[in-house]
């Protein structure tokens, strides 16, 4: 017992060793975790609520008492940018964890039996993956009607053919491997096999893609509420806020600065994120 938790925390040691090797591996990582600091903590940083509204102070240019200057409606754009990241990262973050989970569950099971139920089940993957993600989701939302509710919908049936695809893959990889013919030959059952011997050896592929897709979910919400399909007034959300204030782009480029940053930055530290998680956990690519 003790043997195999010293391998462990040995693999884990190795792991960070890895992953933090790059400094800017390191810097994504650290802006992230400023990001969801900083969201997290909305009621306590933000000086103001995020529908707190004053006509009187209308696109009033950054200063001490508003960073980031206000909207047309007298609203601190500082704390719209933070209320909103809860929005863009809760939707982004669940959204993703809720379609791995079903999509790798199906994936592992199809990719396991086979037969008629892999053969349906990947027809209708196929014909889901033949549209652009983004156009899929604008589809399923607007038949839906608007929402945060239906957004994150939106975004989950999105991502799932593609992680039960990449599931289905890697369980027909390792499906001839020897320690899946022992188990079987032991009489485990089909629950054993997919959660003691598929998930685990799949896991770090899988990872990567939850990291990498989080980065996709929080985009396709953002576009969704950019044309007016995702989160609603008054509710900030970053796409929502770019939205608003494109058409004062060219009076008070300040209106749509500080969302176009803080969704910059976070898409930068999760792909960045990513591709060192994935040099990480790729043998082939270590040292």
């Amino acid at each position: 017992m003790n043997q195999k938790r010293n391998k462990t925390l040995l693999r884990i040691r190795e792991f960070f060793r890895l992953l933090f090797r790059k400094k800017i591996t390191v810097l994504a990582l650290a802006i992230f975790l400023v990001l969801v600091v900083m969201v997290l903590l909305a009621p306590v940083i933000a000086p103001y609520g995020y529908d707190d509204q004053d006509i009187s102070r209308a696109f009033t240019s950054p200063c001490r008492e508003f960073l980031f200057g206000t909207d047309k409606l007298g609203r601190d754009i500082f704390s719209r940018v933070l209320y909103g990241g809860r929005i863009s990262l809760s939707i982004g973050i669940i959204a993703t964890l809720i379609a791995s989970a079903v999509g790798i569950l199906l994936g592992a099971v199809s990719g396991y039996y086979g037969g008629w139920f892999d053969n349906v089940l990947m027809r209708l993957f196929d014909v889901l993956m033949s549209m652009p993600p983004i156009l899929l989701a604008i589809a399923i939302s607007a038949s839906l009607g608007n929402g945060i509710m239906n957004a994150a919908l939106a975004v989950i049936v999105t991502a799932i053919p593609m992680k039960a695809r990449l599931a289905r893959g890697q369980v027909l990889t390792i499906r001839s491997q020897e320690y899946m013919e022992a188990a079987i030959a032991t009489n485990a059952s089909t629950a054993q096999i997919i959660f003691r011997h598929v998930l685990p050896n799949i896991l770090p592929v899988i990872i990567v893609q939850i990291t990498l897709t989080v980065a996709g979910s929080i985009t396709t919400v953002a576009s969704l509420s950019y044309l007016g399909l995702g989160v609603q007034a008054p509710f900030p959300e970053w796409g929502a806020m770019l939205s608003a204030g494109r058409s004062y782009l060219k009076d008070y480029p300040y209106v749509i600065l500080a969302p176009g940053i803080a969704l910059l930055l976070t898409l930068f530290s999760l792909n960045v994120l990513g591709d060192g998680i994935r040099d990480a956990l790729d043998p082939r690519l270590k040292d």
